[in-house]
């Protein structure tokens, strides 16, 4: 492997990112598999010709965002591979990219080091303007299952937030993202702060309308939510996917109940649950993302993006 990263001295890409970019790349384009091991540090810098500790300092990023661990004598090995790969349509799609921007440079009269020279160094830019990104939520697991929706689809890394359990000040992120449901709370959090907070749709998960759909015409599906503002929203969503037999239910008295088949309820309001448990069928509320909202996400982050590299000067190669 030693023979196929290169590093340069002129670039203003650290040395150390420099071999980050580069492991990372042969990692999931599949040059690198699970299992395969690296050379040790002292053997990669004297064949680079730089410090072992740059060695070290790279591998331990690489080993603490999961695609490389340490094993005893056998170094350090590759083990996020697999994972590293599995969204393959955007690497592909990246990829041909990429070698039409170098057949573009070729035919300008390029080499093939100026070309590798002047794509870490652009890579090296094009991720130090990459916009911080969180979601916030109100439980621990849905604020971390969304953050890693959004992740795989933003190919970046969003910091899942729980509300009550941060300080808006403490928050590094250009943009905050949470649901319809929050909003108002999240922006309050964030007033004044400079932060960009954006909201996105959560749609009712198929699984969810299919039980829904079942309920006989006849008979009310109940939405008991914390709050009547996002009671109202989910039966308003419900609506809008065609499910009309649905009610409000404000607080689950045997009258307010009756002719209700089942309660939908919010995964994180364990209360409302233990409240009607053994006297009426419960559905706890899943939901996906909104394709719409996502395609809106990524138009906020290219205009952050574009944003943050004006207000950074653009380093020139040497």
């Amino acid at each position: 492997m030693a023979a196929t990263i290169k590093v340069s001295h002129h670039s203003d890409v650290p040395i150390y990112r420099q071999i980050v970019t580069q492991v990372k790349f042969m990692i999931e384009m599949g040059y690198l598999k699970d299992d395969d091991r690296l050379p040790s540090s002292r053997l990669l810098a004297d064949n680079l010709g730089i410090n072992r500790n740059t060695v070290a300092h790279a591998y331990a990023e690489l080993r603490d965002i999961g695609l490389v661990e340490p094993r005893g004598r056998s170094g350090m090995v590759v083990v996020g591979g697999e994972s590293a790969r599995q969204s393959s349509a955007a690497r592909d799609r990246a990829r041909k990219i990429i070698e039409a921007a170098i057949g573009e440079c070729v035919s300008l009269g390029l080499t093939t080091d100026s070309i590798r020279e002047l794509f870490t160094h652009v890579s090296g830019w094009v991720a130090s303007s990459a916009p911080t990104v969180a979601f916030v939520e109100c439980n621990p697991d849905r604020a971390k299952y969304f953050a890693d929706e959004l992740s795989g689809h933003l190919n970046l890394s969003v910091k899942p937030l729980v509300l009550g359990e941060f300080e808006s000040s403490s928050v590094d992120s250009h943009l905050v993202l949470t649901t319809f449901f929050h909003l108002a709370e999240v922006r309050r959090l964030f007033r004044g702060t400079g932060t960009e907070v954006v909201a996105i749709v959560v749609a009712p998960h198929l699984q969810t309308l299919v039980k829904i759909a079942e309920v006989p015409k006849n008979r009310v599906v109940g939405v008991w939510y914390s709050s009547e503002e996002q009671a109202a929203n989910m039966r308003d969503s419900f609506t809008q996917a065609g499910v009309r037999n649905v009610r409000v239910i404000e607080s689950g008295t045997d009258e307010e109940l009756e002719g209700v088949e089942l309660v939908v309820i919010p995964t994180e309001d364990p209360a409302i649950k233990d409240r009607l448990k053994g006297r009426i069928p419960v559905l706890e509320y899943g939901n996906v993302l909104d394709a719409a909202s996502v395609r809106m996400v990524e138009d906020v982050i290219r205009e952050l993006q574009i944003a943050i590299a004006a207000e950074s000067p653009r380093a020139t190669t040497s």
